[in-house]
């Protein structure tokens, strides 16, 4: 035995060393994490306590699972958790990386998408099926195949459908799968369609489907085209309605005869076929049971109605082969006509034109008889021109820029194309903007109008020859069929990546695949939902269109999001020039480019959207072969498109490394004259390879755009730093290299350190300055980056020229950069997201260039932060050593890009010492944000809305500091809470009872009680310095004077409070004295409550009861949370040591979303005595309320008639004239005030009346009050009162409990449990509670409608059934029931096989 082992043992047997060694694994975060919502207190928890199955999911434990599942432990399953494991063998799209190389990426069509799974696809499925071997009662609790319907998993379908699970396909499921669904699942479905029949007798395709099949795919909301064309392309699946016309004909006649045809009638008579298949199918079933219900249902194809295409649905379709087809068949609904005004495309092609203005022609509203019969047959002169040179395509697109004027920029897009004006339509019009903008000075300063009036001459020299590019746009017909046929296999390709959807139990959509009824995509129909006909068509003028709402949205470089190739490679918007030379850029085809140049007289010009995406040659010497041919020819082809030659040089710069490898040798005038502005763009489009290209290259000593400060305010607009979900908005870590390269050329490139030296930054260099400036602020938002690396890049800047307008979006970073707690405290507090949501912020994001107004509500921490104390030095300044930092440190960095660890306290690669300790920037952070405003703000309470600024803000100081797992901080609050209290009475809005205390319910035979002893009270401690979070330590020292501490149990002194209503004792009766006392108390939210319950020990919990000893029922609170959170070793320690009056079991409603059964089964093991009489528990709370209730009663009283709304009342009272009345408003007070009393939701108090601010506000009407209800005959009168209402109560709990027994209520244990589906619970209580309950009628009604059908199957078997009252055998009157309530279920009526 080596010494390493010896030493082991000798440690694991020593119990004290070992339990320190397990103190610090359980107490200490050994995971530091790089995002601030990462942290939270559900961040660990033992794996004995681990039983959510969603938890265990996320985590990907799937170890974990199977150990559970082999030993029987309890596992928590829900409808969500089942989701996340169906989820994760999803087959939906995933994002495809925009390289410049991957023009073959788009294969991928039934991969798993989930790649970054840490499990193969047959680890999930094998979890699985162990729960449908092994936990099959627990797992089957929702219709299974409906949650991978929606979570898109055919794998799960496939392998519960067949053997040996059999599950079954229900028709609503394959109805929900057509309008939900990817195209994957539902062929899946169709094929599994006669394993369902054969296991079940249900046909999924019945008659009934198919005349609404058509109707249900075109309602999606995403992949609409996709899933009807595949329905279309499959008689099978669907029955064509009557036209509509024959209808309304027939309709017609009828009237005219006064004789109302049924709608029925009419459908019946145009059947088509299947008319007695379904009888047929019916008659198999051998069970009378079944062939009712199947009766009942299909009776006869007269009541089989057929679903026509809505019109908004219609429209919205992209296959130019459906819209011809519904048009033609005249199934298409049309509610009124309507004004399609841009519909028609001009980059559609030429079938789809002719469609296009077919639909125009049959449902506008705008066209006469005879201009539709003329427009027909120029349409069809068309068709038949043969004629060699005849131009369909431009013909047709002519004759829709004349015949319809009103389709939005089809006239301006003609003219672009083509750059022929038309004759009849005389001058071009501008291109209309987008409508329905929300922010105009944005879009605006974004807008190429307003760019563009700082260089109007751009490309004015070139635009001689612009219109060389449009001359040989002369491809007919065939020639657009080829060019759309040569994209099948890319759209092909796509279809099944594009796949996903919101819908009801899965949402894995994504704006790149949405083809649906939304509004607002109607703005960007240039979005690919995975169709795969040759018509398929995208909006590439929306592209243009809609950019600077792109902009708007997206604050990162993430512009590539919109670029799809496919998009581009079939657009018709571009000539056949166009197209084959960007083909030949891909191809590196340089004899094809210098053709085209040579056939256009050297003008060609590269005329492409702003979106374009460049598709390079996948070789990296092709690529700098295509470089050379554009440098030589100086870029002259993007002459007239600054886009494009910034999309260009983009593309390049930033697949080819080293970037030195590039050279600009030559630029054509255009690109010369405007290269600042170029360069601007490059930079606020955050291009930074192209950027430090241009820069590196350009001769340029002056540049007026850079140094405009209108430009300098465009590019700084956006210095967004976190959005509504708390995420910092960060870049990438592989930008972080690029940018410290970028910021060391442009410090050499303007001189800046040279100026620096001679005084002279100011005079001619505010254009390095700004750019090194703008640089560095993107630099510090780079994820991953390192104070070494930062403290480099600092190097290199002159200190004179790092300087910004907008130093909180600097502090902000710095802080994140030295640990994201930090960030996490400021994006945490209370309104901060209400803040960001009403100030009119940028799309929900916190953005520092926002000016702040008076007026705005909510928490904006730079309103409060003192940035002369949060400077760089203080945050992450740090000791200076001999060597210091080499300069030769950046080629150092540049090899660890891909370094994301967290930057904390120890992000250090040399071991220097921060300059300011981590937890006095946590301080110092929590004083000026939490306590300075609590003491020093006036109005501080607006910031909430008027609600108690202190409580928000220190729940949320309490909740931040478990959630980072810092329970010294914890106490430290806890303390700070108790000085605060004690120091600002007047200013406290919650205050509570001293009765039932954890203090009064302390139980003698608990552990507790022995070590405590009657303490007198001390005197208080002098009055302690403000209290804030510096003077932490003074304020401990005083806060312990007052705590005797008695064999480690502290009883703290209540804190009574001195502002309360001095009823005179001397004149109350017995029933109203003593008054309790009333105590200044902290209320806690729930999520500090629950955290506390999830992170601390019993000896931890024990403490913080003694920070609220003398709160009423505070055991009995605290005693909730633990039982929501399953902390069995709290619940015993409350249970042992206080008194615990159990008045309800289980504790919560399934619906709240814990374990009933891990609550039941510890309290049967451990505590059944306490809920023997489960009848009687509520009766029991009942009585002890009714006894409580007039130990608050006169302060309620008086609180509720000084109430504003109750000021009628309060008037009433007062008379003295009319004792009637005065009596009246006492019993009806009274009453309401029981009702209140009784109920288990908390009575949210406004505002400015509660009793401190009652007597400090309305003193006069409080007095008057109490001096009326001293009156003896007033005590009387309410004595009399109380005592009536409590009996009559006690009468009408006696009569409701034999109309309505226990055993017949929904929310006795096992009722309610059974009414939701939750087998084991109901199992354990039966257990216990042999032959006391039974199920009744309208709990299975209920279950029904729940879909809980799993667990009526459950009881159905007899055997389930031993500790029952009654069962579905004994019982007909239940059996009768549950067949009346299946036959009207919409989902359950089609099997009943099973009864």
């Amino acid at each position: 035995m080596d010494i390493q082992e010896i030493l082991f043992w000798k440690v694991f047997k020593n119990k004290f060393i070992l339990n320190e060694i397990f103190k610090q694994i359980h107490n200490n975060q050994w995971v530091e994490y790089d995002e601030p919502n990462k942290y939270n207190v559900n961040n660990r928890c033992k794996f004995g306590n681990t039983h959510s199955l969603q938890i265990m999911i996320k985590n990907d434990l799937l170890p974990l699972i199977k150990d559970k599942i082999k030993h029987g432990d309890h596992i928590e399953i829900t409808p969500p958790s089942i989701k996340d494991l169906f989820s994760k063998l999803s087959k939906i799209k995933q994002p495809l990386n925009n390289n410049n190389n991957n023009n073959n990426n788009n294969n991928n069509n039934n991969n798993n998408n989930n790649i970054n799974n840490k499990y193969k696809d047959e680890d999930y499925l094998e979890i699985i099926e162990l729960f449908m071997k092994y936990r099959r009662d627990e797992f089957e609790i929702y219709d299974l195949i409906k949650i991978a319907a929606a979570t898109f998993s055919p794998d799960i379908i496939r392998l519960l459908v067949n053997e040996p699970y059999s599950v079954i396909i229900y028709p609503t499921t394959f109805e929900f799968a057509i309008n939900n669904s990817n195209l994957a699942t539902i062929k899946e479905l169709v094929n599994l369609e006669s394993i369902n029949f054969k296991n079940y007798g249900i046909k999924l395709i019945s008659e009934q489907f198919k005349r609404k099949s058509l109707s249900l795919a075109t309602q999606r909301t995403t992949l609409k085209t996709t899933i009807t064309e595949f329905i279309f392309n499959n008689p099978s699946l669907y029955s064509i309605p009557p036209p509509l016309s024959l209808i309304n004909n027939q309709q017609e006649q009828e009237l005219s005869t006064n004789k109302r045809l049924k709608t029925s009638e009419t459908l019946h008579s145009n059947l088509n076929l299947n008319n007695n298949n379904n009888n047929n199918n019916n008659n198999n079933n051998n069970n009378n049971n079944n062939n009712n219900n199947n009766n009942n249902n299909n009776n006869n194809n007269e009541e089989i109605k057929y679903e026509y295409i809505k019109f908004n649905d219609f429209l919205k379709l992209k296959s130019t082969n459906l819209l011809k087809s519904f048009m033609e068949l005249d199934i298409v609904l049309m509610g009124f006509k309507k004004k399609l005004n841009s519909f028609i495309k001009m980059y559609h092609p030429y079938e789809r034109l002719q469609v296009d203005i077919r639909i125009i022609l049959k449902y506008g509203d705008t066209i006469s008889d005879i201009k539709r019969e003329e427009i027909l047959n120029k349409m069809n002169q068309f068709d038949t021109n043969n004629k060699r040179g005849f131009n369909k395509l431009k013909e047709l697109r002519k004759l829709v820029a004349i015949e319809f004027p009103n389709q939005k920029n089809f006239y301006y897009y003609y003219w672009k194309a083509y750059g022929d004006k038309i004759k009849e339509l005389g001058k071009v019009p501008p291109k209309l903007p987008p409508q329905n903008t929300t922010d105009e000075i944005f879009e605006y300063l974004y807008s190429e109008e307003f760019l563009n009036q700082f260089n109007e001459d751009y490309g004015e020299d070139e635009q001689e020859n612009n219109n060389n590019n449009n001359n040989n746009n002369n491809n007919n017909n065939n020639n657009n069929n080829n060019n759309n046929n040569n994209n099948n296999n890319n759209n092909n390709n796509n279809n099944n990546n594009n796949e996903g959807g919101n819908i009801q139990v899965e949402n894995e959509g994504n704006a790149e695949n949405i083809d649906g009824d939304e509004e607002l995509l109607e703005q960007f129909e240039n979005v690919v939902d995975g169709e795969s006909d040759s018509d398929r068509e995208f909006d590439n003028e929306v592209d243009e269109e809609i950019e600077d709402t792109i902009i708007k949205r997206e604050y990162i470089n993430n512009f590539n999001k919109y670029k799809k190739e496919t998009v581009y490679d079939i657009s018709n918007r571009y000539s056949n020039s166009t197209n084959l030379f960007l083909e030949s850029i891909r191809e590196c085809d340089i004899e094809t480019l210098e053709k085209i140049d040579k056939l256009h007289n050297s003008g060609f010009r590269v005329d492409v959207s702003r979106f374009h995406y460049f598709q390079l040659p996948k070789e990296k010497e092709d690529i700098l072969k295509i470089w050379e041919y554009f440098n030589y020819h100086g870029f002259k082809q993007f002459g007239s498109s600054q886009k494009a030659f910034i999309e260009f040089v983009s593309s390049v710069a930033d697949a080819i490394s080293p970037l030195s490898e590039l050279k600009i040798r030559n630029t054509c005038k255009s690109i010369s004259r405007n290269i600042d502005f170029i360069l601007f763009r490059t930079l606020f489009r955050k291009k930074f390879n192209a950027f430090e290209l241009l820069l590196r290259y350009s001769t340029l000593s002056w540049f007026p755009f850079l140094e405009n400060d209108q430009f300098l305010e465009i590019l700084n607009q956006e210095k967004v730093i976190f959005n509504h979900q708390c995420e910092v908005t960060q870049f990438d870590n592989k930008y972080l290299n690029q940018i410290i390269r970028l910021i060391e050329f442009t410090v050499r490139r303007f001189q800046l350190v040279e100026k620096a030296r001679d005084h002279l930054l100011a005079e001619g260099f505010q254009v390095g300055i700004r750019i090194v400036n703008y640089l560095y602020d993107e630099l510090i938002r780079i994820k991953g980056i390192t104070i070494d690396q930062l403290e480099f890049v600092r190097l290199i800047i002159p200190k004179e020229a790092l300087s910004t307008q907008f130093e909180i979006y600097r502090v902000f970073f710095y802080l994140n950069i030295r640990s994201p707690k930090l960030t996490r405290y400021i994006m945490y507090r209370p309104s901060t997201i209400d803040f960001i949501s009403t100030s009119g912020l940028l799309f929900s994001h916190y953005n520092c260039s926002d000016p702040t107004t008076i007026d705005e509500t909510g928490f904006d921490f730079k309103k409060y932060l003192n940035l002369d104390i949060f400077t760089y030095d203080y945050i992450l300044g740090r000791e200076k050593t001999r060597c210091g930092i080499s300069r030769s440190y950046g080629n150092n960095v540049n090899n660890n890009n891909n370094n994301n660890n967290n930057n904390n306290n120890n992000n250090n690669n040399n071991n220097k010492r921060f300059i300011t300790q981590f937890d006095t920037i946590l301080k110092e952070l929590i004083k000026q944000l939490s306590h300075d405003i609590c003491t020093n703000v006036s109005n501080r309470d607006d910031i909430v809305y008027g609600q108690d600024f202190f409580n928000h803000s220190l729940n949320a100081d309490l909740r931040f500091s478990l959630a980072i797992g810092r329970k010294d901080l914890f106490w430290e609050l806890l303390d700070w809470i108790q000085q605060y209290i004690n120091e600002n009475e007047n200013l406290m809005k919650y205050q509570v009872y001293q009765f039932s205390s954890p203090y009064e319910s302390l139980l003698q035979t608990g552990s507790l009680f022995s070590n405590v002893k009657t303490i007198t009270k001390e005197l208080s401690p002098p009055p302690p310095p403000p209290p804030s979070i510096t003077t932490m330590t003074t304020m401990t020292t005083a806060i312990e004077s007052r705590i005797l501490k008695i064999d480690n149990f502290e009883k703290p002194i209540p804190n009574e409070s001195s502002i309360q209503i001095d009823w005179n004792s001397d004149k109350l009766i017995k029933p109203f004295k003593p008054i309790h006392k009333l105590i200044n108390s902290f209320k806690y939210i729930d999520i500090v409550m629950n955290s506390v319950c999830k992170v601390m020990d019993v000896n931890e919990f024990q403490r913080f009861i003694q920070y609220n000893f003398f709160e009423s029922d505070f055991q009995f609170t605290i005693y909730s949370y633990a039982v929501y959170n399953n902390r069995e070793d709290l619940m015993s320690f409350l249970l042992n040591n206080y008194i615990i009056e159990i008045d309800r079991f289980p504790f919560f409603h399934p619906e709240r979303g814990y374990s009933q059964y891990l609550e039941c089964k510890f309290i049967f093991e451990n505590h059944f005595e306490r809920v023997k009489n489960i009848s009687n528990l509520t009766i029991e709370w009942c009585e002890r309320r009714d006894l409580d209730f007039s130990f608050s009663l006169l302060n309620d009283f008086v609180k509720y008639l000084c109430k504003a709304k109750n000021i009628t009342i309060y008037n009433q009272f007062i008379q003295n004239d009319n004792l009637q009345i005065r009596r009246k408003v006492i019993k009806e007070t009274i009453e309401e005030l029981k009702k209140q009393y009784d109920s288990i939701l908390d009575i949210v108090e406004v505002k400015k009346e509660n009793i401190a601010c009652l007597l400090k506000n309305q003193k006069h009407k409080v007095l008057l009050i109490q001096s009326i209800v001293e009156q003896s005959d007033t005590q009387l009168y309410f004595a009399s009162t109380l005592e009536k209402i409590i009996l009559e109560l006690k009468e009408k709990r006696k009569i409701n409990d034999i109309n309505s027994p226990f055993i017949e209520d929904d929310q006795n244990p096992f009722l309610d449990s059974f009414i939701h589906g939750d087998i084991k619970t109901c199992n354990i209580i039966l257990k216990y509670y042999p032959n006391q309950f039974k199920i009744t009628t309208n709990s299975i009604t209920k279950a029904l409608r729940l879909d809980k059908i799993h667990i009526i199957k459950y009881y159905y078997k007899l055997d389930n059934c031993k500790n029952l009252i009654n069962n579905f055998k004994n019982d007909n009157s239940l059996l009768k029931h549950l067949k009346n309530e299946l036959l009207k279920h919409p989902i359950y009526k089609y099997h009943l096989t099973w009864l």
